[in-house]
Order: structure tokens, then C-alpha cells, then sequence
């Protein structure tokens, strides 16, 4: 008989639960080395990141939200803080007076092509030199099956990855 409060002993749940702890400890190792490397946080990074590659660097707040995984108005929040250092802009376009718009800036342009090669070394140094290359291909089919299964309004990872590549510089 199964105890309250015992763990769970399913290999489902320890795969979640492996993933949590790797996910969570990744991104405070990752974020604590990218910040003092760089000057800038991870979520200033992701967002600056998700202008740099998007169509004429920038994107309506809402469609940022979703992509940067904040409420709405924690992206706001998030972009006042950028937008105060020069690295991105708010803009209403005139035709739309109900969108408003994040753009990155020069100055972010410049902290993102700076950053970045720092970002791909943290990633490589404590994720991706501990895996085969089999293993890191399956780990992506994984979490793009489990975001499709969910019905997340996100991009595949494996496209996702791919659209980087072709956009970098």
C-alpha cells in the first residue's frame, strides 16, 4: 500500500521530476555565469534575443509574452527595465493605436551579438558536452512531442533551432 507523502516511484515521474531539477539548476548556473560575464540577466537575454531574430527586430508585446513564457504583465515590466537601459523601444504604430510593439535598439543589437557566443559556450560547458549526440537528438524529439501532446502555442523546438540557424549574424 502506497504512504501519503511517499515518493512516487514511477520511472514516468522520475523522469519529470530529473528534468525539473536539471532544467531549474541549469538555469540558475547558466543565469548566475551570463550575468556576471555579460551584464546582462537571462530574461534580458531572452528577450533581447527574441527581437534579434525576429522579422524587422521587433514583435507585438503579446506575441513576446508568449514566447518569452511571462504574463503579459510581466513582459511589460520586463521590457520597461530593458527599454530604461537602451536596449529595446516601445512603439505604437499609428495605423494600430491598440499594438504596441518592443524593437530592439542599436545598443541592443549589440548586447545580444555580444552575449550570445557566452550563452552558446554556458550551454555547451554544462549541458550539451555531457550528452551524445543520439541522446541530445532524442531529448529534442522528446519535448517537441510533449509540447505538441499539451497544445503549447509554441514553435517546434527542432524548427525552432533550425530558423536560429538560418538567421544568425
Amino acid at each position: 500500500m502506497k504512504i501519503p507523502g511517499e515518493p512516487p516511484t514511477k520511472p514516468g515521474f522520475a523522469a519529470w521530476y530529473g528534468l525539473l531539477q536539471v532544467s531549474t539548476r541549469l538555469t540558475e548556473r547558466i543565469s548566475a555565469e551570463l550575468e556576471a560575464r555579460t551584464g546582462l540577466p537571462l530574461a534580458w537575454f531572452e528577450l533581447l534575443m527574441q527581437l534579434y531574430w525576429s522579422d524587422e527586430r521587433r514583435r507585438r508585446m503579446s506575441e513576446l509574452a508568449d514566447a518569452l513564457l511571462l504574463s503579459r504583465g510581466g513582459t511589460t515590466r520586463l521590457v520597461a527595465r530593458v527599454e530604461a537601459e537602451g536596449l529595446v523601444v516601445r512603439e505604437v504604430p499609428p495605423e494600430d493605436r491598440r499594438a504596441t510593439y518592443a524593437v530592439l535598439t542599436e545598443a541592443g543589437r549589440d548586447a545580444a551579438r555580444r552575449a550570445l557566443p557566452v550563452q552558446i559556450e554556458l550551454v555547451h560547458d554544462t549541458f550539451h558536452s555531457v550528452l551524445e549526440d543520439e541522446e541530445v537528438a532524442a531529448l529534442v524529439r522528446i519535448f517537441d512531442r510533449v509540447l505538441q501532446h499539451n497544445e503549447w502555442p509554441c514553435r517546434p523546438i527542432t524548427e525552432a533551432a533550425a530558423m536560429l540557424e538560418a538567421r544568425k549574424g
